[in-house]
């Protein structure tokens, strides 16, 4: 900015004195004063070049400056560019991180390959008890469709108090019934009163937590299995959950059959 006004200022300086200079070589021309003609010419030459001079410095410094203006947003756009370079690096970080607990977690709840089951009852207990010891539940169930009677059974259960057995329901019917006939996961934030009841020392408390997760092998869902907590169940529950059921579906299926 300094630059700028030295440039302008000297500029000016120079145009007055340029006109002034061949205005009065005009005059010393009509006037007939030949020698002053010529030295107010010698005059304005010299300053018509200290003119250009002048412009190509200028022309010089808006360059200098377009090329610093233009480095600073390069600068700005790598300073950019590396920030989102590393949020996706963060991201990519983290879901690398939740994939590799998800896939610890699997391990240790799915009974290894080779494990023996004599029954489907057997096998949904232990997968029950394997994730209650990974997840924070107070409760679950689970139920295996009968292809005789066209229904879905209690199979095995977890820290189920009640003198009533969980009651058998038909696809469809019922929230579990609904997952399994829309084969989708629900993550109730907000569980019907009465639905789910845990008995403690501290008397009878209802979890307002549940995930209801269907198993489905090929098109048609054959068990359907439900947790409560009294912690709320988030995205990475959820996704466990899911691959629980996608990889246990053959081998409860061969177990039920």
């Amino acid at each position: 900015m300094n630059k700028a006004n030295k440039y302008f200022k000297t500029g000016l300086l120079i145009f007055i004195l340029l006109t002034i200079s061949i205005f009065t070589s005009l005059f010393f021309e009509q006037a007939g004063f030949t020698a002053l003609f010529f030295v107010c010419v010698i005059i304005s030459i010299i300053l018509s070049l200290g003119m250009l001079l002048l412009l190509l410095q200028t022309k010089r410094e808006i360059e200098k400056l377009n090329d610093e203006v233009n480095n600073l947003r390069r600068i700005r756009h790598h300073e950019k560019a590396s920030v989102e370079t590393n949020k996706q690096t963060d991201v990519d970080e983290n879901q690398r991180y939740t994939e590799f607990r998800i896939e610890e977690k699997l391990a240790r709840i799915l009974p290894p390959e080779g494990t023996h089951f004599d029954n489907a009852n057997a096998y949904s207990e232990k997968l029950l008890q394997n994730i209650a010891k990974e997840l924070d539940i107070v409760q679950g169930l689970f139920f295996v469709f009968n292809d005789a009677d066209q229904v879905f059974n209690i199979s095995s259960e977890y820290a189920y108090y009640s003198e009533e057995r969980p009651k058998s329901f038909p696809i469809g019917e019922t929230l579990p019934g609904q997952a399994a006939k829309n084969g989708q996961l629900l993550n109730l934030k907000e569980i019907p009163k009465g639905y789910v009841t845990v008995l403690s020392g501290l008397g009878n408390n209802a979890p307002p937590h549940l995930i209801i997760a269907p198993v489905v092998c090929g098109e048609n869902s054959i068990g359907v299995i439900e947790i409560a907590s009294f912690k709320p169940f988030g995205e990475n529950e959820e996704l466990l959950v899911r691959r629980i059921c996608e990889l246990m579906a053959q081998r409860l299926n061969e177990l039920r059959n």
